[in-house]
C-alpha cells in the first residue's frame, strides 16, 4: 500500500503568540496565521468539547515555543513538533472538522468529516472584522473568547473585551456566560480610576484596573 503524500503548512519556525478558547481551542502564531481543533492530542491528553478548559490549560504551555514541524496527509491527520518536546495530533472525526489552518492572508486548508481534506485560496476582498475594544461590557452580553498568552484578554459579545490573563482553572466559570452587571469601583466615574466589576451569570465576579498610558 503506497504511503500517504504529506504536505506543509507554513507556520514551521513560528513561535506561539497567543491561545485562544471560544468554540474550538486556537493556536495563533506570530505571523498571524491560525489553528484551530474541535478535538486533538496534546502530548498525552486528548482535548475535545468535553474537556476544552483543561485543554487550554495544557495548550498554554505552549506561548513563546517554535513549531519546529507541522505536516498534514491526505487521510487528514495533523502533526505538529514545538521546541521542548511538544507534539499535536489531530485526526479527522466523523460528522465535524476536525482542524482548520487559516494562514494570514486568509488562505485556508480544513480538515471536514471523515478526513476531507479542503483548500480556498486568499480571497480577493478580505472581509474586515471591527476590532474590539477595551471597556466595560454592557448587561447581557455574553463571553465569546478567552485567550493567554501575548496581549491576553477576556472578549464579549457587545465587542469590548478586558485586557488581562484570566486564571484559567477558573474559565469554566467565564466562557459563555452572561454580564450581570458591570461597574466602576471606588464611587468613581471615570474610566481610568478605580477598578471595573463585572458580574457573570454564572456568580463569577471580575475586578479589572485599566491600564493607563
Amino acid at each position: 500500500m503506497a504511503q500517504s503524500k504529506s504536505m506543509k503548512l507554513a507556520v514551521d519556525q513560528h513561535r506561539v503568540s497567543r491561545i485562544l478558547l471560544d468554540f474550538d481551542l486556537t493556536i495563533e502564531f506570530d505571523d498571524g496565521a491560525t489553528i484551530s481543533f474541535s478535538e486533538v492530542v496534546i502530548d498525552d491528553l486528548t482535548v475535545d468539547e468535553d474537556n476544552q478548559f483543561e485543554g487550554l490549560r495544557a495548550f498554554a504551555a505552549l506561548h513563546g515555543l517554535v513549531c519546529e514541524d507541522v505536516d498534514y496527509d491526505r487521510s487528514g491527520v495533523l502533526r505538529m513538533a514545538f521546541a521542548g518536546g511538544h507534539e499535536l495530533v489531530a485526526r479527522p472525526r466523523d460528522e465535524v472538522e476536525s482542524w482548520e489552518y487559516c494562514a494570514a492572508d486568509g488562505s485556508t486548508v480544513l480538515c471536514g468529516p471523515d478526513g476531507a481534506v479542503e483548500l480556498w485560496p486568499a480571497p480577493e476582498h478580505p472581509s474586515t472584522e471591527a476590532p474590539t475594544v477595551e471597556g466595560l461590557p454592557s448587561i447581557g452580553s455574553t463571553v465569546v473568547r478567552l485567550s493567554t498568552g501575548d496581549e491576553p484578554a477576556v472578549e464579549f459579545s457587545d465587542g469590548t473585551k478586558l485586557l488581562f490573563d484570566p486564571p484559567l482553572d477558573c474559565g469554566y466559570l467565564v466562557l459563555r456566560e452572561s454580564v450581570t452587571s458591570s461597574s466602576i469601583s471606588e464611587g468613581s466615574d471615570d474610566e481610568a480610576n478605580g477598578d471595573w466589576v463585572v458580574e457573570l451569570s454564572s456568580g463569577h465576579v471580575i475586578f479589572y484596573r485599566p491600564q493607563t498610558v
